[in-house]
């Protein structure tokens, strides 16, 4: 199948392209410029270049379009809020309705940012309620990609791997090795998954042609400070340096859902898969850096 990676160098679409090679794959970045020998690659710089996706899809004709752009950063979203909305809303209806033209089927990753997080496991019929302005545009985005019945949509959680884009447990990995103190929220939850597993159910939806909404997340829900302490744990550290902190203390620009967590049930039957705990996660990182440092050390010598 041919399919074009929108977000190609993101943490989600780089991981996709080292899995999907059984695939004929088409990438768009912005400024990351991708490094492949077998990706045919596009810079794009949305919203300017609108005209230029569409004309993209049209000309190269996919099977499967694979949408991961989005601003992540809900207080960026909530300061720039035309930004956020002709990326996640306007674009999103363009690339949707260019699809159906087409007969290409689109894949949109979603949030668990689009729950109000006041009951957590959420369901796939669940109805959303966002409290903050990137929840709210990627609901809006949701409802255009349902509006063709051939699409899915990915909602997910604190995506996490061994990719130095990672922030947050690079942040902790970084502190901890230097024995530095961090400061960690022990009162909001997600469900933090692992990017190999989450490239490898979105593989799997395309196997299997899934359509509608698929909560692909990890299984456990968690807060920042647990996720550190596990990180500690299995990598040694000393959690002492970890303190916790409540998010009511933080100065953000936009609410959190304090326990969005999405319940995987529907996804680990559909898919045939199952979803790591944070425990059996961080080994796996653990392992991949200690590969990589190993491969280093042999090519140094």
């Amino acid at each position: 199948m041919k399919v074009l990676v929108l977000g190609g160098s993101g943490i989600v679409g780089e991981t996709f392209l080292e899995k999907a090679t059984q695939h004929q794959l088409l990438a768009t970045y912005d400024k990351n410029e991708i490094n492949s020998n077998i990706v045919k690659t596009f810079q794009i710089h949305l919203p300017d270049d609108s005209l230029k996706i569409k004309n993209l899809i049209i000309d190269e004709r996919p099977d499967i379009v694979i949408n991961s752009m989005a601003y992540s950063n809900a207080d960026f979203c909530e300061e720039n809020k035309i930004k956020t909305y002709d990326l996640h809303v306007k674009i999103t209806k363009l690339i949707a309705t260019t699809c159906t033209e087409i007969n290409a089927k689109l894949i949109f990753l979603s949030t668990d940012y689009v729950f109000d997080g006041e009951k957590g496991n959420y369901q796939e019929n669940d109805i959303p309620n966002p409290i903050n302005y990137y929840g709210e545009t990627k609901y809006e985005a949701e409802k255009i990609i349902l509006n063709n019945s051939k699409n899915l949509i990915i909602r997910t959680s604190l995506v996490y791997g061994s990719s130095t884009k990672v922030r947050f447990l690079n942040f902790v990995l970084d502190n901890l090795a230097k024995e530095k103190e961090i400061y960690t929220y022990n009162d909001i939850f997600n469900s933090a998954t692992l990017v190999d597993e989450l490239v490898n159910a979105i593989l799997k939806s395309i196997d299997f042609n899934t359509v509608g909404i698929l909560h692909i997340a990890g299984s456990t829900c968690i807060s920042r400070f647990e996720f550190a302490n596990t990180i500690a744990k299995i990598f040694n550290f000393n959690n002492k340096l970890i303190i916790p902190i409540s998010i009511t203390t933080a100065k953000l620009k936009a609410n959190r859902p304090i326990k969005p967590c999405l319940d995987n049930s529907k996804a680990s039957k559909v898919l045939k898969m199952k979803f790591s705990t944070i425990e059996e996660g961080i080994k796996q990182i653990y392992e991949q850096k200690n590969h990589k440092k190993f491969r280093k050390m042999k090519s140094e010598n």
